[in-house]
């Protein structure tokens, strides 16, 4: 595949604002996690999402490893946390997290902890999508982490989504 594909690739989704997540899991003692914007709600009924881990990661070992991983979706002020589990191969932070009760490593100070069971594995070019069913929710809320064009920032709110709207967040904490 030639370069100029590849970067205008990355210049064209990047243009795609995601929030920021940190994916963690363990296996045998050995914590392992890695920041993503690669995440998404897949179904409500069984709850599951998606998130994209690459091939070879130690993040992908220990999730499919262990069966189980956790996604923390950072505070608009965990810049720091998404950058220290962002460099490939370096020592895991383990400052920014804590065994919970459940035995996850959620991200502390997260505006939300999806924790999951993988319910299966598929291979897609150089990463792994993994499909994990939602075992227990923690949700503190908060401004979210946001990633666009390569820089990390917040929400200014524009519009809100009329009540009663298909698309529309009825709970208000979420769905």
């Amino acid at each position: 595949m030639s370069e100029a594909l590849v970067s205008a690739f990355r210049g064209c989704v990047g243009e795609f604002a995601t929030g920021v997540t940190v994916v963690t899991a363990d296996h045998e003692g050995l914590p392992a996690g890695m920041t993503l914007n690669s995440f998404t709600s897949v179904s409500l009924e069984p709850l599951l999402v998606l998130v994209s881990l690459g091939s070879g990661s130690r993040t992908l070992h220990a999730t499919s490893a262990s069966g189980r991983f956790a996604v923390s979706i950072l505070s608009r002020g965990q810049r720091d946390v998404a950058l220290d589990f962002s460099e490939a191969g370096a020592p895991f932070p383990a400052m920014h997290v804590a065994r919970d009760r459940e035995g996850f490593l959620p991200v502390s100070g997260a505006a939300a902890v999806l924790r999951c069971h993988v319910e299966r594995i598929e291979s897609a070019g150089d990463h792994a999508l993994v499909i994990g069913e939602v075992v227990s929710i923690e949700h503190g809320g908060g401004e979210p982490l946001i990633f666009h064009r390569g820089r990390f920032g917040g929400i200014e709110l524009d519009a809100v989504v009329p009540a009663g709207h298909p698309i529309a967040i009825d709970e208000g904490a979420g769905w």
